[in-house]
């Protein structure tokens, strides 16, 4: 079942409404400084502003923190410390590495200020389907949890991620593939 797209530049948040923010967009809001979308951090921060005004609430998934912390620290490899460290391991067992850990900790901790860690137990999530999703090359896994958990906990997705077009949840976007594909 196709997603329903609804463009962030129009929409209207209600007060207590539930929205799952994903990494890409926690991204775009504390950038990694080797990696700034100016364009986008733009169009999602006036979104993200809107949201905190409206008193709605954003949501966090501990795996979409998990996803930024990898992301930001591989960002910063790939832009200022490749050349150094041959692979992100030996990157991240170096000295240089605690001072990128430390940004991306204070920014972690900026997002947990923010939003409310969602409560539905592993247990909850319908992994076999999600493995299915994965094995058929169409879905990633991590992605499949969160439709999954969007459906049991109604919360509509904002993301700039135009993989999400399938899974029957509501998308809130930027992202003009996405708005095209899930009208």
């Amino acid at each position: 079942m196709n997603n329903k797209a609804h463009n962030l530049a129009s929409y209207t948040f209600a007060s207590g409404e539930q929205i799952l923010v994903d990494t890409n967009i926690w991204l775009y809001l504390f950038p990694a400084p080797a990696n700034p979308h100016q364009l986008f951090a733009q169009q999602y921060s006036t979104a993200f502003s809107k949201l905190i005004s409206a008193q709605a609430q954003p949501v966090l998934d501990p795996i979409v923190l998990s996803e930024y912390l990898n992301r930001y620290c591989r960002i910063e490899w790939e832009g200022n410390f490749k050349a150094q460290y041959r692979t992100f391991k030996c990157f991240r067992q170096s000295p240089d590495f605690h001072a990128v850990a430390s940004s991306a900790k204070i920014f972690a901790m900026r997002i947990l200020k923010f939003s409310q860690i969602h409560s539905l137990s592993p247990d909850e999530l319908d992994l076999n389907q999600a493995l299915t999703d994965f094995v058929s090359g169409q879905v990633d896994f991590n992605d499949a949890l969160l439709v999954d958990l969007c459906k049991k906990r109604n919360l509509k997705l904002m993301t700039n991620d135009s993989d999400f077009q399938q899974g029957g949840i509501q998308v809130l976007t930027t992202n003009p593939r996405l708005l095209r594909a899930c009208p």
